[in-house]
């Protein structure tokens, strides 16, 4: 069984992210995929520094403050993209970005074509079914608006669960 870890709006806050990764770790996820808002070069520089492979692309606070060119520039290990990226893992075809309506328009354009969506920007944990797709946002780590979480995804069957970071003992 493969495990896909989601993460979002970290928006600076290195306590919680590196509590997230730390779970990340324990529980030997498989993959991890970032839908931005990291808001810090030293956030996105952890990520890129993982022995798993991950993923990510960059949320409005990433554009306005470090910038692409910056991003680009820093990172050597994550598969990185602007707005909106897809991924094949374990056979399930994933496509994620920062912006919940991008998202959506796409699968609705494309009802058949993924299995699963992810999107952040909202900061408040969510899932819902459109068409054959499972459209799911983790939440934030930054803990603004709403309590710190993440996604932890079983790819075989794509269930999701909803971490708490306030309740990961580090």
């Amino acid at each position: 069984m493969q495990k896909l870890a989601v993460i979002a709006d970290v928006h600076d806050n290195l306590v919680n992210l590196e509590k997230a990764l730390s779970y990340i770790k324990k529980e030997k996820i498989d993959y991890l995929i970032s839908l931005g808002d990291l808001q810090s070069l030293e956030a996105w520089q952890i990520l890129d520094e993982l022995a798993l492979p991950v993923w990510a692309v960059m949320g409005n606070a990433d554009k306005d403050i470090i910038g692409e060119k910056n991003l680009r520039a820093a990172l050597k290990n994550i598969h990185f993209s602007v707005n909106v990226a897809t991924v094949e893992l374990a056979n399930q075809k994933i496509i994620f970005g920062h912006y919940p309506e991008i998202i959506k328009k796409i699968i609705l354009r494309y009802p058949d074509k993924y299995a699963l969506a992810l999107a952040g920007h909202t900061h408040l944990p969510w899932e819902e079914k459109i068409g054959l797709t499972k459209l799911l946002n983790p939440g934030n780590i930054a803990n603004i608006r709403c309590a710190p979480t993440m996604a932890i995804i079983d790819l075989e069957n794509l269930k999701a669960k909803l971490i708490l970071l306030n309740e990961i003992q580090k």
